[in-house]
Order: structure tokens, then C-alpha cells, then sequence
């Protein structure tokens, strides 16, 4: 217990002196815009940040894209297992390779498209990030299908995006990424970002979002991802039209599965919710034993 605590002194001690600021000013002072790199220096926001999350004691963490560092340097001070950075920018690979020795064990660094990455290998207790918005909703995506193998989520995403995640049933941002996120878990926006937070600054808003894995007992259809995703772009292909017509690639009578889930003929993707669209899939796949 004596050598943790000397440990942790010792690194928060480091990170008392160095800061994201110093290590850009010291390893880069420029960003590389075909990894959508907007950094995040002010301390105290990424210290918000990474407090959402709660307690990170022995928790495996992901960090994707840390650049910098500044969320980075926010979750060594916790008292982690791991934090595990995955980068694909060489040079900040050499960076983070070079500054390693002053964290220990608790950092490890993995050069990796983060495309190419998966959950599965670290087996992280939580993933936080400033994602790199050109491949924001593609890693989501992605992560989507092994949601349950973390405890949560924070990530950071353009505003546009992060409402079209958290969007309610008849709304213009409700759409098929709304329903598969919400479907795999709770998502609870925790606060949103100016232009001017970052360097450089981006042309947008971002938001920070929280995401609360279901777990697959408490999910139905947890096994069908494909199905439903495919459902789901089939349904919301023409947003504005009545989904009657696409549902009969799935069911012989559709009229008969919205009257049955409260909905009249005329009804179109964006009407239906979350839940009903789980029913529908349940329904399918025990018909068919998808």
C-alpha cells in the first residue's frame, strides 16, 4: 500500500509540471488536420471531463487520439490501473513513447488506427475520449456491437452529432444512430463546448456525452445487432415515408405489427420509439429464428 501511495505521489507530482501546453509547445506546435485534431488544453474543463465518469479507482481506461494529452494527464492523476492510449499519429506514438518512463506501468501505449482496435483486447473498464470528429460516428459505430464490455463511456463528439444521438421519437435529429445508441444504453449529455475551448478551433460545437451500457440481460435482441441494423436502415432509408412499405421485406402483414404496437399505417420512422423498434426485431428474429 506504501509503494501505491508513493507511486501516485510521484506522479501527480509530475503533473504538476507538465502540462498539455507544454507538451505541445515542447514536442509539435502544429496539428495534422487528416486526424481531425482539435486539442483541449484548459485543465479545469478536462478535469470536468474526466470527473463525469466518477470513480476511477482500478479501473482499465481507453483513451483514443490523446495528442497532447490533456485529458490524458487528467486521468493519471486518478488512482487507475491502466490507461491504455491508442494513437495512429507517428509522432505523437513517439511523444507519449518518450514521456512513458515518468508514468510507469499505468500507461501503455498502442500505435493503432482506432478503426482498427478492439475493446476486446484491453478489456477496459471505461473509454474516454475527444474523438477525432472525421471518425467520430464510424467508431461508435463500430464499438457499438461490444457496448457491455465497458462500464461506461465518455466521449466527446461535434454538437450536431451528439443530438442526433440523444434525439427523442419526432424530432428532426431522431434518426437510426439515435435508436441502435439508445437501444445499447443510456445516454445523458453532460455539457457542451464552444469553438473557442480548442486549438485549433473547429468550425462547431461539441458536446460531451455520457453512455451507460445495458447489460445483455437487461437488453432484448442483445445478439441481433446485424439484424436490427439493418431493420433500422431499411426503415429510416426515406425518413419522411410511411414505413408500411419497407416493413414487408420483414413481415407479411405490417399494417397488422403497427396497429399491435399503437401505431396507425401512415406511420413513419422517426414516430416510433426505441422500444417499439426492439418489439419489432424480437418479433422478426423469433419468427424467422434470426
Amino acid at each position: 500500500m506504501r509503494k501505491i501511495t508513493e507511486t501516485m505521489r510521484e506522479i501527480t507530482e509530475t503533473m504538476r509540471e507538465i502540462s498539455a501546453k507544454w507538451i505541445f509547445e515542447q514536442y509539435y506546435r502544429r496539428t495534422a488536420k487528416k486526424f481531425g485534431q482539435n486539442f483541449l488544453f484548459d485543465a479545469r474543463i478536462n478535469n470536468k471531463i474526466v470527473s463525469a465518469v466518477g470513480d476511477l479507482q482500478n479501473k482499465i481506461v481507453v483513451e483514443v487520439g490523446p495528442g497532447p494529452g490533456g485529458l490524458t494527464l487528467e486521468i493519471l492523476k486518478r488512482d487507475i490501473q491502466k490507461l491504455y492510449l491508442v494513437e495512429y499519429d507517428a509522432h505523437w506514438v513517439s511523444v507519449w513513447r518518450e514521456l512513458k518512463p515518468q508514468f510507469g506501468e499505468k500507461l501503455e501505449i498502442i500505435e493503432r488506427d482506432a478503426l482498427h482496435f478492439n475493446l476486446s483486447d484491453v478489456a477496459p473498464n471505461v473509454v474516454i475520449s475527444n474523438l477525432p470528429y472525421n471518425i467520430s460516428t464510424q467508431l461508435l459505430f463500430r464499438w457499438l456491437p461490444h457496448f457491455d464490455l465497458c462500464e461506461k463511456f465518455l466521449l466527446m463528439f461535434q454538437k450536431e452529432v451528439a443530438d442526433r444521438l440523444g434525439a427523442i421519437p419526432s424530432t428532426k435529429a431522431y434518426g437510426r444512430l439515435s435508436v441502435l445508441v439508445q437501444w445499447k444504453s443510456k445516454v445523458r449529455k453532460i455539457f457542451d463546448l464552444e469553438p473557442g475551448s480548442f486549438f485549433p478551433s473547429p468550425k462547431v460545437k461539441s458536446s460531451v456525452l455520457q453512455f451507460s451500457p445495458f447489460a445483455k440481460n437487461d437488453c432484448e435482441c442483445y445478439e441481433n445487432f446485424e439484424c436490427f441494423s439493418q431493420m433500422l436502415q431499411d426503415l429510416f432509408a426515406h425518413r419522411r415515408k410511411i414505413v408500411q412499405g419497407p416493413l414487408k421485406k420483414y413481415f407479411e402483414n405490417p399494417s397488422e405489427i403497427l396497429h399491435d404496437l399503437g401505431y396507425d399505417i401512415n406511420a413513419r420512422a422517426e414516430q416510433i420509439a426505441v422500444t417499439d423498434f426492439i418489439k419489432m426485431c424480437k418479433i422478426y428474429s423469433e419468427s424467422n429464428r434470426v
